[in-house]
């Protein structure tokens, strides 16, 4: 089973992944970007797809609150 890797997903990650608080803020926005940009394309046909964004937003916001943003 082949599973399709989304720019948006990468910086989901990077965000995620990030230690450097200095960095953090940068990563989260970059990754918010991805995933908004992919939102003004997306196809409906792919719903699992729709669920993953919305789910990496919530995470996003959550590491921006421990952030203090």
């Amino acid at each position: 089973m082949r599973t399709t890797t989304y720019t948006w997903q990468q910086a989901v990650q990077d965000a995620i992944g990030e230690s450097d608080t200095n960095q953090l803020g940068r990563k989260i926005q970059l990754a918010e970007i991805a995933i908004f940009e992919r939102i003004d394309t997306f196809s409906a046909t792919d719903s699992g797809e729709a669920i993953a964004l919305f789910d990496a937003l919530g995470k996003l916001r959550t590491l921006r609150e421990h952030l203090g943003n």
